[in-house]
């Protein structure tokens, strides 16, 4: 039995208890203690005087004299005492029957009592105790609750509650004070809600939270935006709960509307950078070849596409000279001009540096893609201002087909990137179609690449020389080293193929330093067998040219062979020093202040040839075969040649023609006072043996 159900239990006998005392001391058996005596007092009197008058009455009759009367009556006094004895002992004996039996109901209650008393005092414990345990539950509840305002507050979080049955959409005051509406501005109802979401977004925002009730699974989550009473959208993470009935219906959705404006900013800023070149805005590399990935993805059997892979000619020279400002504002117009001009389906890349690729869809033929470049490139072409200076940029394009030039990315890139290297190599500013036989001569570069590095370790290279005749004097004053490779399987390679390839692998370095040392060391064979006073010539590449090392390098090489500087003449061409001119210009410095001689080669070649001549520190200007072979062809050509000997020799400096071939030519060069000259006509490019039986005869002759 419960304590609550003894309680119930002592009630229960609490009023049975007092029946059974009202049955003993009820309206006829009322124990007084005045009423009680006076009742037995009146028993006794009555009884006493009906004893003495009956008695008396009885006695007379039978008994008639005194003697035995008086003993009579002796005995009816004890008989007296002995009635009202037994007489007044049962009424006390049946009170005090009644007293034992009620005071005997009261201890059993007692008891009872005692009892539950007991229990209600370890029950008034346990609930002091749960009494003291709802508090701290209220108060941890209160607490939660605050910590849960708190969190919403702090979080800028309001509260929505959809009650689906009845139609309401409840907000949070706070959520519509911090959209800007008032709380009775937005109804309290399903299409207020939807009226507030961006109209891009209603129908997927609907869809996804119909199908969050449909299916029951996990927590409904959805990110769109919603119009704020100033007309500004705010992104808004929108989470909730929802609860259904046994039979599965949705009742109720409630949950939290966070304002996720700001992180959408900022993680769309991240996705752009991951995906968009920050300087030009177009799409890089990674985000451009995922583009091409997924439409060679959802290719169909006829789909078509060009790829298109565009290069700036000779973007280094604008970094190099003015800067790498200046080449990123030309990358930026470029893009804006394929922005504007290239739209959807159509798209255009950045893939790093100066290199940019297109993608045109389903273009009918090469003709189609040919014109549309065509209309770009007018746009390129265009001058181009920069810091009050025009420009003229030109393009290297290649172009590849899909499916005929490849069925992968890496395919299509490699085969579009050949086609903008054959243009490289052919003049620049064009485009071309990629073709197998482009693929034929790029794994021959490669080869030839590998071979290149062979050579240097297994030393396939040589040295020819060029004989320097003074034009006066016919005398042998010099050569030029020229170097050559001595191919294992295709024999002798010129120079002019495979020096572009040695500069544009680096391999310059190995195979400058080579030509220098070999130089040098032929130069001192040479007077060991007594041929003093030879100049030795050797090209320096434009690589080198611009590098300090370079002159530590020269420097030690002929201290350690052990030659005069002053007959050591280094020949530059102005392109070389184009590409960094203070830094040429320091380095020649270094070397003309030992005594090695400077020659500008090639002059009438490069840019702004008389300009150059003035500020470079050159001691002699070889004028390109180009001007010579002009000669007695035109007047126009004569006159030329002639003013350019004379402006060299109004600067102090000696003149050599190179590529002289016919007696015309000479006797041209010599009226007009140039001082050296070589050519087919002294002699072409010959081993150090023929060198030697030149330098055994003490005046020239010509073949």
């Amino acid at each position: 039995m419960t304590v609550f159900n003894k309680i119930k239990g002592y009630v229960r006998n609490n009023s049975n208890m007092k029946n059974d005392i009202n049955y003993y001391l009820n309206k006829n058996y009322k124990i007084n203690p005045l009423t009680e005596s006076i009742r037995i007092s009146i028993i006794y009197g009555v009884a006493g005087v009906l004893w003495i008058v009956l008695s008396d009455e009885i006695v007379s009759k039978f008994v008639p004299n005194f003697t035995d009367y008086k003993i009579v009556a002796m005995y009816k006094g004890w008989v007296y005492v002995a009635i009202t004895t037994a007489l007044i002992l049962v009424l006390i004996e049946r009170r005090l029957k009644l007293f034992k039996k009620a005071v005997d109901k009261i201890y059993n209650y007692l008891d009872e009592i005692n009892e539950v008393n007991e229990e209600l005092l370890v029950l008034e414990d346990e609930l002091r105790e749960q009494n003291e345990q709802l508090k701290e539950s209220q108060n941890s509840l209160a607490i939660s609750e605050q910590r849960y305002e708190l969190a919403v507050e702090g979080a800028d979080c309001g509260i929505w509650d959809w009650d689906i049955e009845n139609g309401v959409y409840f907000f949070s005051d706070k959520w519509k004070n911090y959209l800007g509406y008032e709380k009775n501005e937005i109804s309290n109802n399903f299409d207020a809600w939807v009226y507030l979401i961006h109209p891009d977004e209603r129908e997927d925002v609907i869809e996804k939270i119909n199908e969050y009730l449909s299916s029951r699974e996990g927590p409904y989550e959805s990110i769109y935006r919603m119009k704020s009473k100033n007309g500004e959208y705010r992104w808004i993470l929108s989470k909730g709960k929802g609860i259904w009935t046994k039979e599965g219906r949705p009742i109720r959705v409630a949950g939290s509307h966070t304002d996720i404006t700001e992180h959408k900013i900022a993680d769309d800023r991240l996705n752009f950078l991951a995906r968009y070149d920050s300087l030009t805005k177009l799409p890089n590399r990674l985000y451009f070849e995922e583009k091409v990935n997924e439409i060679i993805y959802n290719c169909s059997e006829d789909s078509r596409f060009s790829l298109v892979y565009m290069d700036v000619d000779n973007f280094k020279n604008i970094n190099d000279t003015l800067g790498h400002e200046t080449g990123d504002i030309l990358l930026k117009y470029i893009s804006s001009i394929l922005i504007e001009e290239i739209k959807e389906p159509n798209f255009a890349g950045r893939l790093g540096g100066d290199e940019f690729a297109i993608l045109f869809k389903n273009p009918e033929n090469k003709r189609e893609v040919r014109i549309k470049l065509n209309n770009i490139l007018v746009k390129l072409k265009e001058p181009w201002v920069c810091n009050k200076h025009k420009f003229f940029n030109s393009y290297s394009i290649g172009i590849a087909q899909y499916p005929e030039n490849g069925c992968t990315l890496s395919t299509l890139l490699k085969n579009a990137d050949i086609a903008m290297y054959n243009v490289k190599k052919n003049s620049k500013d064009n485009l071309c179609f990629y073709t197998e036989a482009m693929q034929e001569k790029e794994l021959k570069y490669v080869e030839l690449v590998n071979d290149l590095r062979s050579a240097i370790e297994k030393e396939e290279f040589k040295l020819v020389y060029q004989p320097i005749i003074n034009l006066n004097t016919f005398e042998l004053i010099g050569v030029e080293a020229l170097i050559r490779w001595n191919h294992p399987i295709q024999g002798i390679i010129s120079p002019r193929e495979f020096i572009p390839l040695a500069e544009e692998t680096g391999l310059i370095f190995y195979i400058g330093s080579w030509v220098f040392k070999a130089a040098m060391l032929q130069k001192k064979e040479w007077e060991e067998m007594g041929y003093h006073n030879i100049q030795m010539s050797v090209n320096i590449s434009g690589s080198r040219i611009t590098r300090k090392s370079l002159t530590e390098d020269i420097i030690n090489i002929i201290n350690e062979v052990g030659l005069k500087f002053e007959e050591i003449q280094l020949e530059i061409t102005e392109t070389a020093v184009m590409k960094d001119v203070d830094a040429a210009i320091e380095v020649l410095n270094v070397l003309k202040a030992k005594g090695i001689k400077i020659a500008l080669d090639d002059f009438g070649t490069g840019y702004s040839s008389i300009t150059y001549l003035k500020k470079l520190p050159i001691d002699v200007v070889k004028i390109d075969k180009s001007f010579i072979d002009g000669v007695s062809q035109s007047k126009e050509d004569n006159i030329i040649l002639e003013n350019i000997i004379k402006l060299t020799h109004d600067l102090k400096l000696k003149v050599v023609a190179e590529g002289i071939e016919t007696k015309e030519q000479l006797e041209f060069l010599k009226d007009k006072k140039c001082n050296y000259g070589q050519g087919y006509l002294f002699k072409k490019p010959v081993d150090k043996e023929e060198i030697e039986k030149l330098l055994m005869l003490s005046q020239f002759v010509l073949n």
